[in-house]
């Protein structure tokens, strides 16, 4: 490994150990045994420095996301698993990267936007593929994905912030009872409502 694509890693690991929000070059520079001045030599500035984490950070989730075992047969399959992976320890440092880079695109969306969305599109290029292969409507697959992925985010964050793994789990398994209820995403018909008997006229005999 070249002294880029290490320090490449080191300083992922340490983000996700410390987080991205208030990220400083001196003091991750220092962690990493080296100058601030190194790490622009070899990113030329901080933002092109996540721009290189977020890549690999996509590049550990593709190598730490747990098997689908077995293949997933619904829609509600496809979501507990999609729950599982991002709850697997190997790459829960990652959700939390995520759910920093949606505030900081709040506050900055010109600046940590684009990053956001590439660290979000391996999961919903996942779930579109997913949807489709189990016969969601072609015209439904992108916003089904959105829906799965913005729950989930809810979700995961809630998780992080109330350390309640029990109760959000709890809401995942509710969410996936919902879709159960559901056609490939499109709630079935409901029979139409009968007008109330209620000041009808009786039938004459």
């Amino acid at each position: 490994m070249d002294r880029r694509a290490a320090l490449a890693e080191g300083a992922l690991d340490y983000v996700l150990s410390h987080g991205l929000i208030g990220l400083s070059l001196r003091p991750l520079a220092a962690a990493l045994g080296t100058s601030d001045r190194m790490l622009i030599y070899h990113f030329g500035g901080k933002d092109e420095l996540i721009t290189e984490l977020v890549s690999l950070a996509n590049a550990r989730l593709a190598e730490g996301m747990p098997p689908a075992e077995p293949e997933p047969e619904t829609v509600a399959d496809l979501v507990r698993y999609a729950w599982r992976a991002v709850n697997e320890s190997g790459i829960a440092g990652v959700g939390r990267l995520y759910l920093e880079l949606c505030a900081l695109s709040m506050g900055e969306p010109e600046r940590w936007r684009p990053a956001h969305r590439r660290l979000r599109e391996p999961w919903l290029v996942m779930l579109r593929g997913g949807l489709g292969e189990l016969g969601a409507r072609p015209d439904r697959v992108a916003t089904l994905a959105d829906l799965v992925l913005d729950t989930i985010d809810g979700l995961l964050l809630d998780r992080m912030v109330s350390g309640d793994a029990a109760r959000t789990d709890a809401a995942a398994e509710a969410f996936v009872d919902l879709l159960q209820g559901c056609r490939h995403g499109t709630p079935r018909s409901r029979p139409r409502a009968q007008p109330e008997a209620a000041g009808r006229p009786e039938p004459e005999p």
